[in-house]
């Protein structure tokens, strides 16, 4: 039970961090005072937890959206639910899809962060 107590400090403290991965001036005097690699390690993990959280929300409001939409499929005719199921195949396609592009994204992100200074050729990892 205290890991799942740990999981939702995790995802609710995921909220407190800005764009950089720091929760405040305070915050951000205290990581510099920590080693390079320390402070991008801490940073990187922040990010990667901002970037669940993000992807976990989205995920719950399609669910939302499709429960919705699935209730108004129920009271439409047979054929209704037919196109009802391609859709939400075609949904669950997109969103598994979607995970393995932020997935890639993050994995991309923690290479750059991890080899930032020592990384001397580029190999064409540009932003999008």
């Amino acid at each position: 039970e205290s890991e799942e107590e740990e999981e939702e400090e995790d995802y609710n403290s995921a909220d407190d961090y800005d764009e950089e991965g720091y929760k405040g001036a305070q915050d951000r005097a205290e990581l510099m005072a920590k080693s390079q690699l320390e402070r991008e390690m801490i940073l990187a993990e922040r990010l990667e937890k901002r970037d669940q959280r993000k992807e976990q929300l989205e995920v719950r409001a399609k669910i939302r959206a499709q429960r919705n939409q699935n209730a108004a499929t129920k009271r439409s005719s047979a054929r209704g639910k037919a196109t009802a199921g391609k859709d939400r195949a075609s949904q669950m396609r997109e969103l598994g899809a979607k995970r393995r592009e932020a997935e890639a994204r993050r994995d991309r992100d923690r290479e750059q962060r991890q080899g930032g200074s020592d990384d001397d050729d580029d190999e064409g990892g540009g932003e999008e």
